[in-house]
């Protein structure tokens, strides 16, 4: 971290660090690691697809099953209008997008596809042409709808073929694309699909002959040899064949079984390729692997084919059909005209190594050539109205060996990547501009230099030229005049104990190219004896794969360097006369599985497609836009209550002290450097310490208050639990006197109850005596008798009463001391109230009893009566019977 740059940091805060946004020009801090961290955390959500200005980002999820993604969510993006708003980022977005400025402007547009091998731009592209052939036809006729749905269908045909002899397995995909393809996609002045046409750009030919470690040749090799007609071509086993075996590597998960080279054979057909002309296509395939195996030995100064090698000449002339004599003469001697004069040239092994893969490449490349062509014819339908392009191009590469193709790939990437700079740039400043902001100041990170460097006159490519022209040009000239003419470029470079490289600085990083074979690989010139001999075959497509010699050409011939020179002027001039939109395809993590996310190979690319350039010239410019109502309440604290609402921002920046060249108010954000952005983001810290210093003595204060009233409290426990349990024993013993006297006055109470009862019996027994002594004796006896026992029953019933009062009263008195022991003193006028009503309660008993007394009383007196009555009739029918008797 010691070495990294204030360009390569940021601080990582709490509000910004997590950030996920649909755009991530969005962004409250735009910065290669925010850009990073947001992608990472969408991805591991399953959302792909993210926008960054104009681009869109797909890291591919190698994962076809994820919901919002599947097909049936495709009428969703239909129905929006011209432009998506309310769904997710998406390549079909930017299908959506595209189609309707072509429709609304009238203009031509185009979809700039690229991304390292592996990232998915195959597939994208496919998912672009998908959705374009629904929208097209969406409000057309049945007849429009069926049309553009068979023109779908016939892209989808030309993929086979297309990638089996231009795909190959790479130590990042078991499938890519090792070619440039710009597919015109047309339509009617009406919108409706109609058709295509398929524009191809430097097919990587070193595969065509062998392959790097881990990696495969084209698939077409591996298909001819274990597909049914493979014996009719005279092809063994896979590893007899120098060529496909070179990368160590012979199988793959696609176009490696025989089964694939059926359905390859039937896309041909499907595609309108004769029979017979498919079977010629895979005699070209099958005689370069029995012409890669042929080997060389020293003869002297030339050479000679190898003994081992006699079999398979003779199966390159039986499938092929040239002639075996003129065959091995070429490839051992080339002739030369000096002077008029026709001179041989012995070959050595290494050269004549170079003429046969020569003789191999131009077959394979035109052979692929006229397979595009072939497409064209069953795909191309003219038209009257615009067309959208698709460029699926090959991404920035950087190996360990880079050699001649690397260089021709990246000066692509360094041209699209000056259009992409110069037009968001553009966008850029337009945005400033409708906010008020000036921008003079600002300054366009521009890559021509390097452009220039590479392609303009007098660049490395122009000198390549040059030594090619000459006839004793080597590759270790070559880097001799680059490094003459370039050594003090800035964007040049070279490594102090190399002598066989030399450095460019591109856009995305620095790459060391090995010159070693690049002469070769420029001129990648051919025979005109072997054009001859492939010319007089009988093979009627064999025949017509190479040119026929121009004996009237003058001058040096065209070089391959040249040629894609001029393929890559004519893309970029009709890139530069359409709208574009661009999709950067990513790959998350080497091990090609779902949800694995690697974040140094992520940045990489990030940055080799062009992403990144994005941030770069935001940066070049005002990185970092705050709505006014956002930056407010973020700084609000530097300006306190002098200011309110997006009045304050003015005040806030100059309150922080940013001139307009670092710091500007638009009419809806603020626009400030990064710089800006993190003095603004310090100083708002600073208030903060003073505002958290106030804060903290404020808090001080009311620990030290907190602390003393502790100290007091716990000073006064002791008294106060002392002084609690005095007032509690005052409170228990008063309760014991008030049970004590309470019990007195019961007693009292049932003593003078007693008294009256006795008394009054007394008296009721003074009158009964009274009344009955009038009586006989006879009668007077059983009276005393009857009274005596009624006497007796009532003292019973007196005393139990008694004896049932005081029990209850010792039980009264019993439970009230044991409750009242419990309470404390809070609950003693609760007691009071439940000790009146006890007293109430007992005297409601005695009220009740005296009732009974009187009850007894009064049966007493009845029965004294009814005996009296009795007595009397006894005593009168006693004495009328007397009577009676005296009479």
């Amino acid at each position: 971290m010691s070495g990294a740059t204030e360009e390569q940091l940021t601080i990582a805060r709490e509000d910004t660090i997590d950030e996920e946004k649909n755009d991530l020009m969005d962004l409250t801090l735009l910065h290669d690691a925010t850009i990073l961290r947001s992608l990472k955390l969408r991805y591991m959500k399953d959302i792909i697809y993210t926008n960054i200005g104009p681009i869109v980002v797909a890291l591919n999820p190698f994962n076809f099953k994820i919901p919002w993604y599947t097909d049936d969510n495709i009428p969703k993006y239909l129905a929006e209008g011209d432009r998506v708003e309310n769904n997710l980022p998406h390549s079909w977005a930017v299908a959506h997008n595209t189609y309707h400025e072509m429709i609304n402007d009238c203009q031509d547009q185009c979809i700039l596809v690229s991304g390292e091998s592996g990232a998915g731009k195959t597939e994208a592209s496919k998912i672009v042409m998908k959705y374009l052939a629904a929208l097209s036809t969406k409000a057309g006729t049945q007849e429009q709808k069926e049309a553009g749905s068979n023109v779908g269908r016939k892209i989808n045909m030309t993929s086979p073929p297309l990638e089996t002899w231009g795909n190959a397995k790479t130590v990042r995909n078991d499938n890519s694309s090792r070619f440039g393809k710009f597919m015109k996609v047309k339509f009617d002045h009406e919108g409706n699909l109609l058709g295509a046409f398929v524009i191809k750009y430097l097919l990587e030919k070193s595969r065509i002959v062998t392959a790097g470690p881990g990696e495969r040749c084209y698939h077409s090799f591996y298909l001819a040899v274990r597909g049914k007609d493979a014996s009719s071509f005279l092809l063994g086993k896979d590893s007899e064949y120098t060529s496909i075996t070179s990368g160590k590597c012979v199988s793959n998960k696609e176009f490696d079984t025989a089964e694939e080279y059926e359905e390859v054979c039937t896309a041909l057909a499907e595609i309108g390729t004769e029979k017979d002309t498919i079977t010629s296509m895979w005699k070209v395939v099958a005689g370069i692997l029995h012409l890669e195996n042929v080997e060389f030995d020293a003869d002297g100064e030339g050479s000679k084919i190898r003994d081992k090698s006699g079999g398979d000449i003779d199966k390159v002339v039986s499938v092929w059909g040239c002639e075996k004599a003129v065959l091995c003469k070429e490839l051992c001697i080339t002739t030369m005209t000096i002077q008029g004069s026709a001179v041989e040239r012995y070959l050595n092994p290494v050269k004549a190594a170079d003429i046969r893969d020569s003789l191999a490449k131009h077959l394979y490349d035109n052979e692929f050539t006229q397979l595009i062509e072939q497409c064209n014819k069953l795909l191309d339908k003219g038209g009257d109205g615009n067309w959208i392009g698709l460029l699926d191009i090959f991404g920035f590469e950087d190996f360990e060996v880079n050699s001649f193709e690397q260089i021709c790939i990246n000066l692509a990437n360094e041209s699209l990547q000056h259009h992409y700079n110069t037009y968001i740039f553009t966008r850029d400043m337009d945005e400033c501009r409708a906010e008020g902001i000036d921008v003079t100041s600002v300054v366009f990170p521009d890559n021509t230099p390097c452009l220039n460097m590479v392609a303009a006159k007098g660049g490395v490519m122009a000198l390549l030229d040059e030594e090619c022209s000459l006839g004793s040009g080597t590759d270790d000239g070559f880097l001799a005049k680059v490094i003459e003419h370039h050594s003090a470029n800035e964007f040049f470079a070279v490594k102090k104990l190399s002598k066989d490289s030399f450095i460019i600085k591109h856009y995305a990083k620095d790459v060391n190219y090995t010159v070693a074979g690049f002469l070769d690989k420029n001129r990648d010139t051919l025979k005109d004896a072997f054009k001859d001999m492939m010319r007089s075959v009988p093979d009627p497509y064999i025949c017509g794969l190479l040119p026929a010699p121009d004996p009237d050409a003058k001058g040096p011939k065209i070089t391959v360097g040249g040629f894609y020179k001029q393929q890559l002027k004519d893309l970029m001039d009709l890139i530069n006369s359409t709208n574009p939109h661009w999709i950067r395809c990513i790959k998350p993590h080497p091990a090609k599985k779902p949800l694995h996310f690697d974040g140094v190979s992520t940045l990489a690319q990030l940055s080799s497609s062009g992403v990144l350039g994005t941030v770069k010239i935001r940066k070049a410019g005002f990185p970092v836009r705050i709505i006014h109502e956002e930056f407010y309440y973020k700084y609000k604290v530097l300006v306190g209550s002098e200011a309110l609402g997006s009045a304050a921002c003015q005040k806030i920046l100059e309150k922080a002290g940013l001139p307009k060249e670092r710091a500007q108010i638009g009419k809806t954000k603020v626009f400030m450097k990064q710089d800006a952005f993190l003095d603004l983001e310090k100083l708002k810290k600073e208030h903060l310490m003073q505002y958290a210093r106030v804060v903290q003595a404020w808090m001080r204060g009311l620990v030290a208050l907190s602390a003393v009233r502790k100290t007091i409290l716990d000073a006064n426990r002791e008294q106060m639990e002392a002084l609690r349990g005095e007032v509690r024993r005052e409170l228990e013993e008063k309760r014991k006197l008030d049970a004590a006297k309470a019990a007195e006055e019961a007693a009292k109470l049932a003593a003078e109850a007693k008294a009256r009862e006795e008394a009054e019996l007394a008296e009721r027994m003074a009158k009964a005596s009274e009344y009955l002594l009038k009586d006989e004796e006879e009668g007077r006896k059983a009276i005393e008798d009857e009274e005596a026992a009624s006497m007796a029953a009532m003292m019973a019933l007196a005393d139990a009463a008694r004896q049932e009062l005081q029990a209850s009263a010792e039980r009264w008195l019993l439970e009230r001391e044991e409750t009242e022991a419990r309470q404390v003193v809070e609950r003693e006028e609760e007691e009071d109230r439940f000790e009146f009503a006890s007293i109430g309660s007992e005297l409601q008993q005695r009220m009740q009893l005296e009732v009974m007394k009187h009850e007894a009383e009064a049966v007493l007196a009845k029965n004294r009566e009814d005996r009296a009555t009795k007595e009397v009739e006894r005593r009168q029918r006693n004495r009328d019977k007397d009577r009676s008797l005296a009479e």
